[in-house]
């Protein structure tokens, strides 16, 4: 039973992998015979000004990615968050309290109130916290990217108004 499971997961797999393998050999270059002479060789892509991407795009694209992964973290640890509170509320359920005179109100759950009780409050702890940390994180990370697409838009722009020495005026 296990190698019928086996080979279905190598088949899906393999499924899986066969439009990558396709569409990388799309991309790859014409091959040239080694026999063929130079004059028969046809290019048929056209030619790409920029292969490598500049320095700007690549902390652009660093930035994003930074800001995507922790505005996940955020999104992950309010899930957490919230089934913390419905398995506090459905421990809660499965308590009563008991008051007596002169004592303190005594809190008494059956074994599945003690259990989801405690698993919801330590739910909403980790969660909490994780909000926390990873909102100050996304403000931070959101701050820089917008400094940085800052920075780049006054690059393109230019320097501002300024004297130009080869023209001899000013320029802006």
């Amino acid at each position: 039973m296990s190698g019928r499971f086996l080979l279905v997961g190598l088949l899906s797999f393999l499924a899986l992998l066969a439009p990558s393998v396709a569409a990388a050999q799309q991309d790859a270059p014409p091959r040239v015979e080694p026999d063929a002479a130079p004059s028969t060789m046809i290019v048929t892509t056209p030619r790409e000004t920029s292969v490598l991407p500049t320095s700007l795009e690549v902390q652009r694209e660093r930035a994003a990615d930074r800001s995507r992964r922790v505005r996940n973290a955020l999104i992950g640890t309010s899930a957490v968050f919230g089934a913390g509170m419905l398995f506090a509320g459905i421990g809660a359920s499965q308590c009563y309290s008991i008051r007596r005179p002169y004592v303190p109100e005594e809190l008494v759950c059956n074994t599945a109130g003690d259990v989801l009780l405690g698993f919801g409050v330590t739910f909403i702890t980790a969660g909490a916290i994780g909000m926390l940390t990873s909102g100050i994180m996304l403000g931070v990370r959101n701050k820089q990217r917008r400094e940085l697409e800052r920075n780049a838009q006054r690059r393109s722009y230019g320097s501002g108004f300024h004297w130009n020495v080869e023209s001899g005026r000013f320029v802006f």
